[in-house]
């Protein structure tokens, strides 16, 4: 029989075993992973429960780096990785920007204690979570719950570099999201609620059915104009840097280091220049402890920090890690990650280092939200957006569309679909004119209200066949009492 190795000891197995082979360097990660995801959609359940663990690792051969995963934790298939790895170091060549794996560093290491009362929850919690967020939606009269998940994932990491790193760390966090349909009104429409926290004693279940009741009513009975002017627009935080669509994430995406070195970013050797408005300043916050992805180190082994991206207008840095930050000459920042918040977007084993954000904050300015609606003569409030994935990031070009609100005369009218929005990121930067003094904590951002003084907006009005067809569903739901779409 195979003889398994233990986690940390397949781990030191496999860094043992590069240096026998004469690598320059080595870095070895492990991760025991263990996740609960509980959804419905349609009253169809879904649930994924079970513990993921493996090692990867990053040798330097040759001046370049390669890499290898397995999560089968056997020495012969460790040897395999390990071979694997080198392998494909030395077949890429010589990198000439390559400088070393992360050294251990003097900057101040923030702690984050792990909350183990996540380690005792269980899937039958989590699934009466959810029963209680769908009981409460459909309890509210003229809503349907739509779709939603409760999720929670705890991450085990031991990190080895042959420069010195050796981090053990235990991370972890729950949170969830509901989605529901308003039959309000001849045109359906749907909104959402989405929360999340590093501790359990600070998630409520109930914070995600409210938010998703009180978001949803706001939505109900929305208009479809015929509209093409430029007016004011203002973003609502989730439209800013929401998870479904945030316009502002683009913004992100054009200041991660990759792309800056690469001139895939309009903000190439901008550092020091004045790329927005006085009052806008950005912040990526790593450590901040009441958002999922706080952590004392980075995938690479370096402090997360607060980092001051943008401040009063003025671009101050990129988000960077190692090799990036050598490259434009500067220092990590430790935004070096393996994977997206609880784990979406691919699995830390088998994903290489790459650049990301960690938790954004945006300060508050010195306008009101009211008063911002009050100065709009003519123009949208937007809540959010679909079709950011589809922009160009390198010049930062963007068409979306949205939903939101028409302002008329300094009053909200009315919620109205079909929104579309066109421009360049640059000068919408430009282009900020107010800032709220209220900020909304998202899952991943704190984000006041943003108005944009001009933007290109179009809309067009649903035509009779269509206005006729959702007519025929009316008289459906109100029949039977359900809605066809739900």
């Amino acid at each position: 029989m195979t003889n398994v190795l233990p986690l940390d000891e397949a781990l030191n197995y496999g860094i043992k075993f590069a240096k026998k082979n004469n690598v320059d360097q080595i870095e070895g990660y492990s991760n025991n992973f263990k996740e609960i995801n509980i959804g419905s959609e349609k009253n169809i359940p879904e649930i994924v429960t079970g513990i993921s663990s493996g090692v990867s690792f990053r040798v330097v051969s040759n001046n370049n780096l390669g890499f290898g995963f397995t999560k089968t934790l056997t020495k012969e298939r460790i040897e395999s990785t390990i071979k694997i790895a080198i392998q494909n170091a030395k077949s890429k060549g010589s990198d000439p920007d390559f400088k070393t794996l992360p050294i251990p560093s003097k900057k101040p290491v923030t702690e984050m204690k792990y909350d183990k009362n996540l380690d005792s929850l269980t899937a039958d919690a989590l699934a009466d979570g959810l029963a209680d967020i769908i009981q409460t939606i459909n309890d509210v009269k003229g809503l349907n719950y739509l779709q939603g998940q409760v999720f929670m994932n705890t991450q085990e990491e031991h990190l080895i570099n042959s420069n010195g790193i050796d981090i053990v760390s235990k991370t972890g966090g729950i949170g969830g999201y509901a989605a529901a349909i308003t039959t309000k009104g001849l045109i359906p429409n749907y909104s959402f609620g989405i929360k999340g926290n590093p501790e359990l004693k600070d998630f409520k279940y109930e914070d995600i059915s409210q938010e998703t009741i009180m978001q949803t009513k706001r939505a109900a009975s929305p208009h479809t104009m015929n509209f093409n002017k430029e007016v004011p627009i203002i973003l609502e935080p989730e439209a800013s840097f929401g998870l479904l669509g945030g316009l502002l994430n683009l913004l992100v995406t054009q200041l991660l280091g990759n792309n800056v070195a690469t001139g895939a970013t309009p903000y190439s050797d901008q550092i020091g220049n004045l790329i927005t408005t006085e009052d806008f300043t950005l912040i990526d916050n790593g450590i901040n402890p009441q958002k999922v992805t706080r952590s004392s180190y980075d995938s690479e082994g370096v402090p997360k920090e607060k980092t001051l991206l943008i401040d009063k207008g003025i671009l101050q840095t990129y988000l960077l890690d190692t090799y990036y930050g050598k490259k434009l000459g500067l220092e990590s920042n430790g935004k070096s990650t393996r994977s997206a918040v609880f784990g979406f977007g691919g699995d830390p084993i088998k994903s290489y280092p790459s650049i990301n954000s960690t938790s954004i904050e945006v300060l508050p300015g010195n306008a009101t939200k009211d008063e911002m609606i009050k100065e709009t003569r003519e123009g949208f409030m937007l809540r959010s957006l679909m079709g950011l994935h589809m922009s160009d990031s390198s010049s930062g070009r963007f068409s979306v569309t949205g939903f939101g609100w028409y302002i008329k005369n300094g009053e909200i009218k009315y919620p109205a679909q079909g929104i579309s929005i066109s421009g360049m990121l640059p000068e919408l930067l430009q282009n900020i004119d107010m800032i709220s003094k209220e900020s909304e904590s998202m899952l991943l951002a704190d984000c006041p209200y943003i108005r944009l003084a001009k933007v290109p907006v179009t809309s067009k009005k649903f035509d009779f066949k269509t206005r006729f067809g959702l007519a025929i569903l009316k008289i459906i739901s109100t029949l039977t009492g359900k809605h066809p779409m739900v």
